[in-house]
């Protein structure tokens, strides 16, 4: 997940700060820019990766058998990485069903496949954005994801779920995502626009009780009162242990899960104290690679890697390691636009194909899903539009 809107303006303009973002909470939340930033930087994490990964496969002779065998992973993630880079959420959202409607693999082993390939490719995209642009992290969203997604992943992996169980969750957590994000990007932009950059300061939830905002307008001061950090804490407590719940089980979730929290964020705090897009899709990364890293190594310290993961892992670490960087220089507002709609056609596609070929004709499977559909159609044309 890689970054486009969190990391193609990395490079241009100085961030110009609200009235009431002031240079206290700035000072604390947003670190100043490294000095000497160059497009070189945005490599270093490629430059550490490549001798290690080349003496690797040198050392096994894993050239046939990786690239033999999974080269259609190294193009999937040519395509997952920049779609990544354009939408909030990671690569093994591609990876996983073409891993498993195509290679054939089981859904855990599409489960690990994700986790282990964004844990290279997001912590690459996550260190391009803290060396270059740390303004654009919400560390305290951030921080709250990360310490509530770890309980949901340990959860995750204790649960035992069958393949088939599996494959519906993550066609309905997909699907209805990518219906949500539809609404509010396509929709709700269209209709009201971005937050200005001016807006784009991080503020934590219990700034918002210290009289630099005007409360009394927003929905959250007229549903909670003195209570609304709480319940934001509470809130992202909870979509965090939810996401990496869903992270152990599909090798995705914890980035949709914050971007949709972001999307709550902003409808309860006043507008001066509100994530933009950039912002929102920055912190995912974050919390995304995070997640990725910690449940790569509970997989690994407690479970075996199958030979077949770690072959196609192998084939596409040279892929996902320059998606970052590449992403940030190549894709313009333009091009993330086209890459939105053909996400969508992905969602589309895989949703038929997954029905076809695993659903078939469960009903009660089918229903499962397209109540959960309807439901996130009736939630996101009543708030998101």
């Amino acid at each position: 997940m890689d970054t486009v809107d969190a990391t193609q303006d990395v490079e241009s303009g100085e961030t110009k700060k609200s009235p009431h973002a002031t240079d206290r909470s700035s000072a604390r939340l947003v670190p100043h820019e490294l000095p000497g930033c160059g497009v070189w930087r945005r490599f270093l994490p490629a430059i550490f990766v490549y001798p290690l990964w080349f003496y690797v496969m040198m050392k096994h002779d894993a050239w046939a058998d990786a690239f033999g065998h999974f080269y259609v992973m190294s193009f999937t993630m040519i395509f997952g990485s920049f779609v990544a880079g354009s939408t909030p959420v990671g690569g093994g959202a591609v990876a996983f069903p073409v891993m498993v409607l195509y290679i054939k693999l089981l859904p855990e082993e599409g489960r690990d496949f994700s986790l282990m390939i964004q844990s290279i490719g997001m912590t690459s995209a996550s260190f391009l954005i803290l060396s270059s642009k740390r303004q654009l992290c919400h560390f305290w969203l951030i921080q709250w994801f990360l310490l509530s997604s770890l309980p949901g992943l340990l959860l995750g992996f204790e649960i035992h779920m069958n393949s088939r169980l599996t494959s519906l969750s993550f066609t309905t957590t997909i699907s209805c995502f990518a219906i949500a994000f539809f609404y509010h990007r396509e929709c709700r932009f269209n209709r009201k626009g971005e937050i200005s950059e001016a807006q784009n300061a991080a503020v934590e939830a219990w700034e918002l009780m210290e009289g630099h905002f005007d409360l009394e307008k927003t929905v959250g001061w007229r549903a909670f009162g003195t209570s609304l950090p709480f319940v934001l804490v509470a809130l992202a407590c909870i979509f965090g242990m939810t996401g990496g719940f869903l992270t152990a089980k599909l090798g995705s979730g914890a980035d949709m899960l914050a971007y949709i929290f972001g999307i709550l964020w902003n409808s309860l705090v006043p507008e001066e104290a509100q994530m933009s897009e950039n912002m929102l899709t920055a912190s995912s990364v974050l919390i995304m690679a995070g997640c990725s890293v910690m449940s790569t190594f509970l997989r690994m310290l407690t479970a075996e890697i199958s030979r077949e993961v770690l072959l196609c892992w192998a084939a596409c670490v040279p892929v996902v390691v320059l998606g970052a960087p590449l992403g940030s220089m190549l894709l313009n507002p333009s091009s993330t636009k086209i890459l939105r709609r053909c996400f969508y056609v992905f969602v589309l596609v895989q949703f038929i194909s997954m029905g076809a070929l695993q659903l078939r004709g469960d009903f009660v499977a089918w229903t499962v899903v397209l109540v959960a559909i309807l439901i996130t159609i009736v939630i996101s044309h009543m708030f998101l539009r």
